[in-house]
């Protein structure tokens, strides 16, 4: 997901597993990557805030076991901020003094943009669950006055409401927006479009969720990029050889002949991909399509038999694929 998202920051929450082996799994799902994590104790828990360190920097940072804060300032602006990543607990009294917790660490924060996300494991109305006991939990209405109290502003999903199944079908089926973003009311102040989505999952019961901000005036041109699974191909290497030797750059300084060069090569790469792989991905982006299809109509209508038969069926195909 890292990898099809590009995300400039996440939050993960229920890692169940230490800093170190989550250091290393980060290390292959996401190169040059920076975080902070706090360790799971035992097989539960377990936090991590990571973040392209080329983009954003994070500091000041305060982590307990169901909290990790920082200040972050986006590079190249002058955007500064507070961060933090939640994972409440299950008992109501822990749940309120966590919320009294966060309020007073920001009740004197240095900027006032504030974004907080994560795994809640509360509401705030009833229609944000679906089957099970149709009542709100005592902590309910303490959650609804922490985020006024705060002049938070609770973003709404631009594309379903449950953040949270037990991935049963029918009468058995319960779902609930457990996960979400609260932003600073002055973030409306940053300018350009900030919305927020459910994004389509496999094998967890709680849908991962993103924070968009699209900057005045952002690009929308996808730069170049080195594809890993280049080096796979057999004929890799003697392509480049090949297409970097057949090519003689204008007359010009030595860093011009080479960009000139460079230049050259990049074009010749994406034919090249699109030629050799562009059939083989073909398949797997149109699974990976139906699958995010059916996502969505999960998040819209909840879990059936056949929804449940159908993600199985994908999911086994997609699986074979990576193998």
């Amino acid at each position: 997901m890292i990898k099809t998202e590009k995300p400039q920051m996440c939050f993960l929450q229920e890692t169940k597993c230490n800093s170190i082996t989550l250091g290393n799994i980060l290390t292959k799902a996401w190169p040059g990557c920076r975080s902070v994590a706090v360790d799971a104790s035992g097989a539960s828990g377990g936090l991590v805030i990571a973040w392209n360190s080329q983009e954003v920097t994070l500091s000041d940072f305060h982590a307990s076991h169901h909290l990790i804060q920082a200040e972050f300032h986006i590079r190249g602006t002058n955007i500064h901020g507070n961060l933090s990543n939640v994972y409440f607990p299950q008992d109501t009294g822990r749940k309120i003094a966590l919320l009294e917790t966060i309020e007073t660490l920001n009740g004197n924060r240095r900027f006032p943009l504030w974004v907080i996300a994560g795994d809640f494991n509360m509401i705030t109305q009833i229609k944000e669950k679906k089957g099970g006991r149709a009542r709100l939990e005592p902590e309910a209405a303490s959650f609804k006055d922490f985020i006024q109290s705060t002049s938070l502003i609770d973003m709404p999903f631009c594309n379903g409401t449950f953040t949270w199944s037990n991935r049963r079908a029918g009468k058995h089926q319960i779902a609930s927006k457990l996960d979400r973003f609260l932003i600073s009311d002055n973030a409306t102040n940053l300018g350009g479009d900030l919305s927020a989505a459910i994004l389509a999952h496999t094998g967890s019961n709680h849908w991962p969720i993103a924070l968009q901000w699209q900057r005045p005036g952002d690009a929308t041109k996808r730069p170049f990029r080195f594809e890993g699974f280049w080096l796979s191909h057999p004929a890799f290497k003697d392509f480049v050889s090949t297409t970097w030797a057949s090519f003689v750059p204008p007359e010009g300084s030595k860093m011009f002949k080479f960009q000139q060069k460079l230049r050259f090569l990049k074009g010749h790469l994406k034919r090249w991909n699109r030629e050799i792989f562009g059939n083989i991905f073909t398949a797997h982006k149109e699974l990976n399509q139906e699958l995010a299809e059916l996502h969505q109509k999960i998040i819209n209508e909840g879990y059936t038999e056949e929804a449940l038969n159908q993600e199985r069926c994908i999911s086994s195909q997609l699986e074979e694929r990576r193998n």
